[in-house]
């Protein structure tokens, strides 16, 4: 059994679906301009054994046309989402951008957060410089007609082409910032690297996440559990197995912590 909720915030609606189950509560963040849909391979790899709360957050279209994308404004979202759903010390599971949210939220709510799956994400390096900072703007500058067509036949748009650059480039400049995040996370926190999948990924690119995620390993809560080799835009899909036993083991960890 399972209950939509809505979350009201400013100028948004949170839409969501909380599955109501007995076991730890997950609280899914989606990868950027993504849906809630992209974790379905992964909960019904879980099996029921937990509670599991997905939600359309502001960059996906889903929850309306806002007028704010910033971080700050997604990692407020989650701390709604958990008031709203009443969610006790959530594991939180996020994809790419979410990863960073979850991190960031960690961080800043530490007493609200039972443990971290970060998913092909978070990594604690800024990778643009200015000149990748402009080869991104250049390639979400060719997709407005995309984005006119799916509004034209009723889709939700999400960002603008222009908003969607910004909001890469945003979220590598935070994930230049998280290294003292993760040195002061208390939760148990673990990796799992897409690194090897990047399409056209150099070789400097691929030993820079790594370093950055084995790094934010000093801390003993954090660690790296696994790598997988699928294309990154596939990673739920064809690693789901891989992910949901990722969170089985952030599970365990947190419920040891909690008994102690």
């Amino acid at each position: 059994m399972s209950r939509e909720f809505m979350v009201a915030a400013v100028d948004i609606r949170l839409r969501g679906v909380d599955s109501l189950g007995d076991g730890p509560p997950l609280l899914f963040l989606n990868g950027g301009f993504s849906t809630r849909r992209q974790w379905n391979r992964v909960i019904d790899r879980l099996g029921g054994g937990y509670r599991t709360i997905t939600f359309e957050d502001r960059a996906s279209g889903g929850a309306g046309t806002s007028a704010d994308f910033a971080v700050r404004d997604a990692i407020d979202d989650v701390d709604r989402v958990i008031e709203a759903t009443m969610l006790r010390r959530p594991i939180l599971v996020g994809w790419s951008h979410g990863a960073t949210i979850a991190v960031c939220y960690a961080a800043e709510y530490p007493e609200l957060v039972g443990g971290l799956v970060l998913v092909d994400g978070a990594y604690p390096v800024s990778l643009l410089d200015e000149a990748g900072k402009d080869r991104v703007r250049e390639a979400f500058r060719g997709s407005g007609r995309f984005t006119r067509v799916v509004a034209g036949l009723g889709g939700a748009p999400g960002l603008s082409p222009r908003q969607r650059a910004e909001a890469i480039i945003a979220t590598d400049e935070v994930n230049g910032t998280l290294a003292a995040d993760f040195a002061a996370l208390r939760c148990p926190t673990t990796f799992v690297l897409g690194s090897a999948g990047h399409p056209g990924a150099s070789h400097e690119r691929t030993r820079m996440i790594g370093a950055a995620a084995r790094a934010a390993a000093d801390n003993p809560q954090v660690t790296v559990f696994a790598t997988t080799t699928g294309r990154p835009t596939r990673v739920l899909a064809r690693d789901a197995d891989v992910v949901a036993a990722a969170i089985d083991e952030v599970a365990q960890r947190s419920m040891r912590l909690a008994v102690r």
